[in-house]
């Protein structure tokens, strides 16, 4: 593990958020959880999944808050993703341009259709996979 680089991280997380803060705290369980599972286990986070990882009781605001940290160009640690998931359970990704497009016209074009779907927000899932920065780290 590269050390160097994981107190790096912590740094950030002390000055931007002070040591003694709960986003401070929140910001450091998330990234030990994200380093103490193997790579190719966490590409699929979830924001209930990171919730529980954490083990923390804290409030919603307070852990979207670490994961727009977290996801920022600060740290740059969680990467974010969008799944469109259809009337028969069947998944599909979607690029930031796609969400951008439907949330222009009001209407998410269905990635195999190609039919429009109304109220797409209801069905369209935002999740996290840990950028390569975390994988470096690892190694």
């Amino acid at each position: 593990m590269n050390n160097q680089l994981k107190n790096e991280i912590y740094l950030h997380f002390a000055e931007d958020w002070g040591n003694s803060s709960l986003q401070f705290s929140v910001c450091v369980n998330i990234f030990d959880y994200l380093l103490s599972r193997p790579f190719s286990q966490l590409k699929h986070l979830t924001y209930g999944s990171l919730k529980i990882a954490i083990k923390k009781n804290i409030s919603d605001i307070d852990l979207l808050k670490a994961i727009q940290y977290l996801s920022g160009d600060r740290v740059s640690i969680l990467s974010p993703h969008f799944e469109f998931i259809d009337e028969y359970d069947e998944s599909f990704d979607l690029d930031n341009k796609d969400i951008r497009h439907a949330q222009e016209i009001g209407k998410l074009v269905h990635p195999r259709t190609g039919e429009y779907i109304e109220n797409f927000e209801d069905k369209v899932v935002m999740y996290f996979t840990p950028s390569s920065f975390i994988q470096e780290i690892q190694n």
